[in-house]
């Protein structure tokens, strides 16, 4: 029988490569656009984080209120421990509630601190009981090395779907079990584009925490202590700022509606 051409038909392999050129300049597009959209957000964190600053303090005013409550409730076992995590549940409420104004007014105030502690209190321990569930379950597996790997892993992959919770506690009207399917939604449909400068700043945070480290090991300890403080809050409020105006420009938007937004921009 005739095996058929030895050479592919001229007419479809121009064709085959006018398809994979134009694949290759969509996702170089996209690409771009994507670049376009960091930059954007990084410029807006920058120009938030400018005009206030004083906000960098918030996190050392959030440890010493977690440092007092762990020495007056420590005493109290059970109890105790409940209070414990509602004050870190306060404090967690009252951080979101201050990246919130800030990036909604563009300016966050000392009320806003103050104000924070209760406004999104009922989100997030609902949230923690959602999940303290699973995670007492899972405890007792891991009393193995294998059980070990498994509840890493599981913990891991959490880390991961629950990553925009944050994000959606204060961007959103969602609560409760809406608030976890959502950071789910959002993540599968976004998890290049929102994982990627995640790690890279959490990267970028470790090596710089290093070489400030080394840079102020021979100061006296007050002054490590205020610098540490600071580049601590610094990097922390960058991230939730960075985190919460990326959030905005990715959430109910999809890749190809980025593009025209790239397009049109790219052609003024």
């Amino acid at each position: 029988m005739y095996p058929g051409p030895l050479f592919p038909d001229p007419d479809k392999l121009q064709s085959g490569l006018i398809f994979l050129s134009e694949c290759n300049h969509s996702l170089m597009e996209l690409f771009k656009a994507t670049l376009w959209i960091y930059k954007s957000a990084c410029v807006k964190t920058i120009q938030l984080l400018g005009k206030n600053w004083a906000i960098i303090f918030a996190p050392f005013a959030y440890s010493v209120i977690l440092s007092l409550a762990a020495l007056l409730l420590g005493p109290f076992w059970l109890i105790g421990g409940v209070l414990l995590w509602i004050v870190t549940a306060a404090c967690a409420s009252s951080g979101l509630y201050l990246i919130e104004n800030v990036i909604r007014t563009g300016r966050g105030t000392i009320n806003d601190f103050k104000n924070g502690f209760i406004v999104y209190l009922g989100e997030i321990l609902t949230v923690g009981f959602i999940l303290w569930i699973p995670m007492m379950l899972l405890s007792q597996v891991a009393r193995t090395q294998e059980g070990a790997l498994l509840v890493l892993g599981i913990k891991i992959l959490l880390y991961v779907i629950l990553n925009a919770v944050p994000e959606l506690i204060y961007q959103s009207r969602l609560s409760g079990l809406a608030l976890l399917s959502g950071s789910y939604q959002f993540i599968v449909e976004n998890w290049v584009e929102w994982l990627l400068p995640n790690l890279l700043i959490a990267a970028a945070g470790y090596l710089l925490a290093g070489l400030l480290f080394g840079l102020t090991l021979w100061m006296p300890y007050f002054v490590q202590f205020f610098i540490a403080t600071a580049a601590f809050g610094l990097f922390l409020t960058f991230l939730m700022l960075f985190r919460g105006v990326l959030f905005g420009e990715l959430n109910g938007t999809t890749r190809r509606s980025r593009l025209y937004r790239y397009r049109a921009n790219a052609s003024q």
